[in-house]
């Protein structure tokens, strides 16, 4: 059986979770990091030498990396889903992923979420809001690129 180590509030953790619902894949969730500790254990360091979650086992495979487990989850279970024989498809999905990780999540997470949303309107950063204002061109052009 498929299961998973994380906790839910865990950003990276949600985009796993999110593709195993839409592959419909039976799973075990184990609460893992944050208040649940146990990153530092010999056995979770043994399948994740960096202590950070989230980890999958799936049979006798274990992968950790939020997106390296996206890649195994759409190529292993997904049918070509989510994850195409085309290399040039599959290179324009890994473009918006790994785009999602390096540029997106920093600028949103501290731009919008926390400097936006979560932070008392006399105390917020304007200059990190201001620098996620360009990721709405980027969603754009997700919405339009073949």
């Amino acid at each position: 059986m498929l299961r998973v180590w994380g906790r839910r509030s865990s950003f990276n953790v949600q985009k796993v979770m999110w593709l195993i619902g839409e592959l419909d894949l039976a799973h075990q969730h184990i609460d893992a990091g944050g208040a649940f500790g146990g990153l530092d254990a010999p056995d979770f360091l043994a399948m994740n030498p960096h202590g950070r979650v989230p980890v999958i086992r799936d049979d006798a495979t274990t992968v950790w990396e939020s997106h390296a487990i996206l890649r195994y989850l759409a190529a292993r279970h997904g049918a070509g889903r989510f994850w195409s024989d085309d290399p040039v498809i599959r290179a324009r999905v890994d473009g918006w992923m790994d785009w999602s990780q390096t540029a997106l999540q920093p600028d949103f997470l501290g731009g919008v979420f926390w400097g936006f949303f979560r932070t008392p309107e006399g105390q917020r950063n304007r200059l990190a809001i201001e620098r996620a204002g360009p990721l709405r061109a980027a969603f754009r052009q997700a919405r339009t690129s073949p």
